[in-house]
């Protein structure tokens, strides 16, 4: 019951997500940002704004918000042809600082393993040399979200079990 209480809550945040931002807004502009200065005692509060992990497939892109602004920006790798990446609204279930990840073909030791849906997940890919642009449609992941080390070790550091992940 618990589990499913759980599962409702990150379903309803991350519709709330998705209401909350339109998508002409889900592009992060510098000038975006408020005009005015914010007074000292107010500057430890946090902006409004929702927190979620967003991957889009097409731009091969992952972009942790923060109460509504980017905290990491950084290039991805999804699932290629035959292993997509599931799309939807989910939420990190399970965050390992290293694991091995093994399947048909492969067995591979990952640093930072965040997984959101099944057996797919974010995790750093040592051994890609390049990521975003149309890498996925030759050299895919097996469905994960394959990020830099140095992004993959800093989004561990500041996500959490429940985290959104909105996948489109």
């Amino acid at each position: 019951m618990r589990k499913m209480i759980k599962m409702c809550s990150a379903f309803m945040a991350a519709v709330a997500v998705m209401t909350f931002i339109p998508s002409e807004v889900l592009a992060f502009d510098e000038t975006m940002a408020p005009a005015v200065e914010v007074p000292a005692e107010q500057s430890e509060q946090a902006p409004a704004g929702p927190t979620y992990i967003d991957v889009s497939i097409d731009d091969q892109m992952l972009v942790y918000y923060v109460n509504g602004v980017p905290a990491l920006i950084t290039p991805c790798v999804t699932g290629g042809p035959g292993h997509g990446t599931p799309r939807g609204f989910f939420a990190i279930n399970s965050c390992i600082p290293g694991k091995y990840l093994t399947g048909p073909t492969w067995h591979v030791w990952v640093n930072r393993w965040m997984r959101f849906a099944g057996n797919c997940g974010i995790h750093d890919a040592s051994w890609r040399r390049k990521f975003g642009g149309d890498i996925y449609k030759h050299n895919g992941s097996h469905g994960c979200v394959n990020i830099p080390s140095d992004q993959a070790a800093q989004l561990y550091n500041m996500v959490g079990i429940g985290t959104i992940v909105v996948v489109h």
